[in-house]
């Protein structure tokens, strides 16, 4: 199993606009929130970016986390342990099944993320954003992936990684192109990309209270009614299952934005946990998750709860130094830990031990995110910024 989660949002700067999306302000609200939106930009010098919500980026190293726990530890069958991690990890296993929801809180993160990054921007600043965000790493981490799968050590029945399936996963588009994935955990990309293929709408128009309110509205109800609809482009760029999660991570910036919770807010959010709860079932039936469903909505309850207190700006003063950091590698984490851990698990138990190899196979993920992060991405994003940046209008 692995929005932005998933897991891949923006860096979590609050939104350059005004002060109120960094420290919230009771009752404050601006004449372009109240009646529509502000206008999207279209050039000029950059507003100066406000506070960065810190905590924002621990989370994500958490969900990172909870997704490598479960990658490693919830499976039943023999690998990548040469045993099962029901005989070698018992406790710890019936905690990692439930891992997966590290994905889940990835999108709700993503939906606040987004819309605070979005906000003032043009669709041409979004969607350079998104792209510097998501390709330099990915583009490595399919790279690496078919390198290690090719050369690598081995499981058992793995399938060969051709060529042109990599050439095919570096465009992200792999899933609607019905390819396989180098990578199983890029999935969840795609789901993040049809995110913002549809909020792209809001950017377009421009963003304000009302309009991202009424998007969450719309999909909120296209995601019931696109699996009936019998129109299958509304069902692909729905995501039912997953867009409650997005709606509420978006109604959680609208909160944040106001200072307080609102009745439309709450009512988003209601609907959005509503409609949680009644998916559910479908996702644990559809990844495989034999799991407790009361537990489930347990946590994502906490979620919501986390996400309120952030939301109200509760959690702003929690300024630990390396949250940076956590933030800076969750996303390379999330897309290495797979193609290669589980090789570095299935080579090294019998020799290392069970719980040896666990420590040092998740230490050195986490090395290998940063080193990822600090030799690939930060240069990377550098040239591609640089090649992207937008040509000086000609003068007329």
């Amino acid at each position: 199993m692995t929005e932005k989660l998933a897991l891949a949002g923006e860096r979590t700067p609050a939104t350059p606009e005004a002060p109120s999306a960094a420290v919230p302000a009771r009752h404050r609200r601006s004449g372009a929130d109240s009646h529509g939106g502000s206008q999207p930009r279209t050039g000029g010098p950059a507003a100066p970016r406000a506070p960065r919500i810190l905590v924002l980026d621990g989370l994500r190293l958490v969900a990172a986390l909870a997704v490598l726990l479960f990658h490693y530890l919830a499976g039943s069958g023999e690998i990548p342990w040469q045993r099962t991690a029901v005989d070698l990890f018992p406790t710890l296993h019936r905690i990692a099944e439930f891992g997966w929801l590290g994905v889940v809180f990835f999108f709700m993160i993503s939906g606040f993320v987004i819309c605070m990054s979005s906000w003032g921007k043009s669709v041409q600043d979004f969607w350079r954003g998104r792209i510097l965000r998501l390709f330099p790493v990915y583009w490595f981490a399919v790279v690496l992936g078919t390198v290690v799968a090719r050369f690598g050590p081995h499981t058992p029945n793995e399938p060969r990684i051709t060529v042109g399936q990599m050439l095919t996963n570096l465009t992200m588009l792999q899933e609607p192109l019905k390819t396989a994935p180098v990578d199983n955990v890029y999935w969840t990309l795609w789901v993040e990309l049809r995110f913002y293929i549809i909020f792209t709408a809001v950017v377009a128009l421009g963003t304000g209270y009302r309009r991202v309110a009424n998007f969450c509205w719309i999909w909120a109800l296209a995601s019931v009614l696109a699996p009936i609809s019998g129109i299958p482009l509304l069902d692909v760029l729905s995501a039912p299952l997953w867009a409650p999660f997005f709606i509420a991570g978006t109604a959680f910036y609208l909160v944040r934005r106001q200072g307080r919770f609102t009745g439309e807010t709450l009512g988003l959010l209601a609907l959005s946990w509503l409609l949680i709860q009644h998916n559910l079932p479908a996702i644990m039936a559809h990844e495989g998750h034999g799991i407790n469903w009361k537990i489930c909505l347990t946590a994502v309850t906490a979620m919501y709860g986390l996400m309120a207190l952030v939301a109200l700006g509760k959690l702003d003063r929690v300024q630990w130094r390396w949250l940076p950091v956590a933030g800076a590698i969750s996303y390379p984490l999330y897309l290495v830990h797979q193609s290669v851990g589980v090789r570095y698990i299935w080579r090294w138990n019998e020799t290392l031990g069970a719980w040896t190899t666990l420590l040092s196979v998740t230490a050195a993920m986490l090395l290998a995110a940063w080193l990822v992060h600090r030799l690939v991405e930060r240069p990377a994003t550098r040239l591609l910024r640089h090649l992207t940046r937008p040509s000086p209008a000609n003068p007329t």
